[in-house]
């Protein structure tokens, strides 16, 4: 532009210096120049300065008139690209602020406006502790600064409205540099809302924990109950074998007393557990054991227990049903295999493997019984066993001889519902 502008102004010049000249000539050559000269020059020199400076002023005006259509043309643009940004700002939830490092406002969008009450115009000269109680002159510096030094920086506080109303909010902040001074933008959000959703929540927990409990108490309540009832029932069966001479009416009241325990011991542990659904099945058989050894054996019968349970969990109806097996098996052998004055051996083991559970009870009684009668013997213990593995556990079972009886139970840890 200034190339132009001074390119035009000497060619200009030179033409008026040439038409003067030419002029000037003509002039004297018919005019006396004592006369008239210094008139005439001075109405010439007029006359090409008004011409120059017309077309100069002109080149001039076209000039600015460009500046200033591209001026407007770029505000257009500036004002298009910006438009998006703007109303980002202003539509959004959460309120937005731009302060200095001592805590005064420098900008806020509308979104700050509705939520604070006041004006754009009054937030310029307001501070961050004219909306924030919890926070004076001094400590809004500080926080200032724990913004600036302190990344992902939030906090949770109370703004107060220009009303007087006293609402919680969640405050983020990053600090920024912006033509070569540090500013501090902070986002800032109404958690009214969430926390009245959060005291709902809180609340419905807590009568949903206290529903529990008391359905845990009545529940705990129920299982001791229904082993009560069933030491009843084995009480009123112990009474009624003491009325009776028959020896083998005794010994089937012993062992019906001797299977409700066995039923009436996981209800015992469901009472005294913390889980009411599931029991180790660990601490279940080493008590069954026990108190099957104190039912039948004698002081004179040394036996000798040997334990191998992996830490497993079971449902309670899966405890019964494995009880009940253990309890027959273990019962046959101490009625049948043991003997006084000697070392008797019971085992247990039950382990997982791969995705079944193997149960293997063996004793060190008579190394001379016929497998394939046990398959063929009607006794209620019998029938019990074999109708809890086929049908209840969907396993298989399998006896054989090995320094005594042995039994393999295989069931799937999957349990059928």
């Amino acid at each position: 532009m200034a190339r132009k502008f001074s390119l035009t102004f000497i060619i200009i010049g030179i033409i008026g210096i040439i038409s003067i000249d030419k002029l000037l000539g003509i002039f004297f050559k018919n005019n006396e120049i004592s006369q008239q000269g210094p008139f005439a020059l001075g109405i010439f020199f007029m006359i090409l300065t008004g011409i120059i400076l017309y077309f100069i002023i002109n080149n001039m005006e076209k000039v600015v008139q460009k500046i200033d259509k591209s001026y407007k043309e770029l505000q257009k643009k500036d004002k298009s690209r910006i438009a998006p940004y703007e109303f980002s700002l202003d539509n959004s939830v959460d309120s937005i602020h731009w302060l200095s490092l001592d805590g005064k406002f420098l900008y806020v969008n509308e979104a700050t406006c509705r939520m604070e009450g006041y004006t754009k115009e009054e937030f310029q000269n307001m501070y961050l502790y004219d909306i924030d109680p919890n926070f004076d002159k001094e400590s809004s510096k500080k926080c200032m600064l724990d913004i600036k030094n302190t990344e992902n920086w939030r906090l949770e506080s109370t703004h107060k409205r220009k009303d007087g109303t006293i609402y919680p909010v969640e405050v983020s902040g990053h600090a920024f540099i912006f033509e070569g001074k540090e500013y501090i933008c902070a986002f800032a959000r109404d958690i009214t809302q969430r926390l009245e959703d959060k005291n709902n929540i809180t609340k419905i927990n807590q009568e949903l924990q206290k529903s529990l409990a008391e359905k845990e108490m009545l529940l705990k309540e129920i299982h001791h109950r229904v082993k009560n009832n069933m030491e009843i029932i084995s009480s009123l069966l112990n009474m009624q074998a003491r009325r009776s001479d028959d020896i083998n009416f005794k010994n089937a009241m012993k062992q019906s007393r001797s299977r409700i325990n066995t039923m009436a011991l996981v209800h015992e542990f469901l009472y005294l557990g913390e889980n009411l659904a599931y029991i180790n099945i660990q601490d279940y058989i080493k008590k069954l054991v026990q108190d099957i050894k104190e039912l039948y054996i004698s002081q004179n019968t040394k036996l000798d227990v040997d334990l191998d349970i992996e830490n497993l969990i079971f449902s309670a109806n899966r405890c019964i049903q494995v009880g009940m097996i253990l309890h027959e098996l273990c019962v046959n052998s101490l009625k049948y295999a043991f003997k006084e004055n000697r070392k008797n051996l019971l085992c247990i083991h039950i382990n997982k493997i791969d995705d079944n559970i193997n149960i293997k009870i063996r004793d060190n009684g008579d190394n001379e019984i016929d497998i394939t009668s046990l398959q063929k013997k009607d006794s209620i213990g019998l029938q019990l066993i074999y109708s809890i593995v086929d049908f209840q556990l969907q396993g298989k079972i399998e006896f054989k001889i090995n320094k005594g009886l042995e039994c393999n139970i295989m069931f799937p840890i999957k349990e059928e519902l």
